[in-house]
């Protein structure tokens, strides 16, 4: 049976001395003997108990566990006793972490148009968050009530250019044209836009938004606050939500 000093134990289990020592003071891991100056000696028994100290420390168990485990008659039980326990909070500390994720995600997703804003606290924040989600279902909602019509206009073309028949086109055309207005009126009518210069949100003119030259996400526009012409940010029109 080998024989460990203490420095030799922490060396070949990569642990430090001052860990033994502690483990020691603790009645965790006792040395199998001491030489008259109070040095300290491990064996390989002692070797294998502390590798699964070390095992069950890798696990999350707390080293008061950890000796009940060691020092209980039916050891094997009471290791499967705590290990169920400690499954059970690694899977809720595992799902919080998720949730975090998830919303440190978001929050990377909407970083580009909460820098367009000026945030004051949290609130601004899920402020933020909210109203993207709710302009994201009307952008949606104007896909989805688009798809018809692009079905029916190219259908009554199809129609057209193959029995030389186009009043079904021409009467496709005026309730495309129709629609289209509508699903206009409906987009201007969900949203306001937010002045990247004073922070003024604001409903302009309807046909000055629908002229401005615009992006995805924001219309040149000019605010009625500061009077600055900008690319004003797109955000769903809250009064909607009361």
């Amino acid at each position: 049976m080998s024989i460990y000093t203490t420095g030799e134990l922490a060396k070949v289990s990569h642990v430090s001395v001052r860990t033994l020592q502690y483990y020691d003071k603790k009645g965790l891991l006792v040395p199998s003997s001491k030489n008259t100056s109070g040095k300290r000696f491990y064996n390989d028994v002692d070797l294998k108990k502390l590798k699964l100290i070390l095992l069950l420390k890798s696990l999350g168990l707390k080293l008061s566990e950890i000796k009940q485990i060691t020092e209980a008659p039916n050891a094997v039980k009471t290791l499967s006793l705590m290990l169920t326990e400690q499954e059970k909070i690694v899977k809720a500390e595992l799902k919080d972490s998720q949730q975090q994720l998830r919303m440190i995600e978001s929050v990377k997703n909407n970083l580009t148009d909460l820098n367009q804003l000026t945030l004051n606290s949290i609130d601004d924040i899920n402020k933020v968050m909210n109203n993207k989600k709710a302009l994201r279902k009307v952008h949606i909602n104007m896909v989805l009530m688009g798809l018809p019509l692009n079905i029916i206009e190219l259908g009554t073309l199809i129609y057209g250019i193959f029995k030389g028949n186009w009043i079904p086109f021409i009467i496709a055309m005026i309730f495309v044209c129709i629609e289209a207005a509508w699903i206009t009126k409906y987009y201007f009518n969900s949203t306001k836009y937010t002045c990247p210069n004073c922070n003024t949100t604001f409903k302009p003119d309807f046909w000055k938004a629908f002229w401005a030259p615009h992006t995805p996400k924001t219309r040149k526009l000019v605010c009625p606050n500061c009077g600055q012409k900008n690319n004003c940010v797109e955000v769903y029109d809250d009064d909607k939500l009361k």
